[in-house]
């Protein structure tokens, strides 16, 4: 895929995401001003595949997000990840750093289920350096997509367990020789909801003063 049809992917589902996030925004504005923040941490394993896969082992991913709810449903979400991988005999290591922002949807009804089923998509950049080496360094346009199985453990506290998929649209013509390839981590980690719309929080902040 050439950087010009990357970027026309990148603009379409920017101006999908804001067509369909930003009237949800405003409706959920004006009935509650009050928004829940929600933020992540994963570690886990990450499967190299592609040409990637003949040049290093399976390697480990770490990453945090910061998500923020426009409907129950409904989230709109940043994060950054790095994979790191040692290098097969003969070959140095690599390290990819992944920069993304995207959506994702609750499947479950917390209502219902201390259970957390949610699916996620997005779009971002991912810089893969060999062995350390800027001169080795070389940043691409990137697309992620999984899904996410948590447990609350507590009203505002998730564990999880997250497979997800990466595909990343490398240049063969590169220093990083390498083509596109896709990378597929599977993390556990802890989602934590900062949610400010909480009642008694509303109630303590409605109370008169002393």
């Amino acid at each position: 895929m050439s950087h010009s049809s990357n970027q026309c992917v990148a603009i379409i589902f920017l101006f999908f995401l804001f067509n369909y996030t930003f009237p949800s925004y405003l409706k959920a504005q004006k009935e509650n001003p009050i928004f829940p923040w929600s933020a992540e941490l994963r570690a886990g394993v990450a499967f190299p595949t592609g040409d990637l896969a003949e040049t290093v082992n399976i390697g480990t991913d770490i990453g945090t997000r910061i998500g923020f709810s426009l409907r129950e449903r409904l989230m709109i979400r940043g994060g950054v990840e790095t994979e790191l991988y040692s290098g097969e005999a003969g070959f140095e290591d690599t390290q990819i750093w992944h920069y993304s922002g995207g959506i994702e949807y609750m499947i479950t009804d917390r209502g219902i289920t201390d259970w957390r089923f949610s699916g996620h998509a997005g779009i971002g950049a991912s810089s893969v350096t060999i062995d350390n080496a800027t001169e080795l360094r070389e940043t691409y346009f990137s697309l992620n997509y999984g899904v996410k199985l948590g447990k609350g453990i507590t009203d505002n506290t998730d564990w999880f367990v997250s497979l997800m998929g990466r595909t990343v649209f490398a240049n063969p013509n590169d220093k990083t020789s390498s083509s596109t390839f896709n990378t597929i981590p599977i993390t556990i980690g802890l989602n934590h909801r900062f949610n400010l719309s909480d009642k008694s929080l509303t109630d303590k902040m409605e109370e008169p003063p002393n």
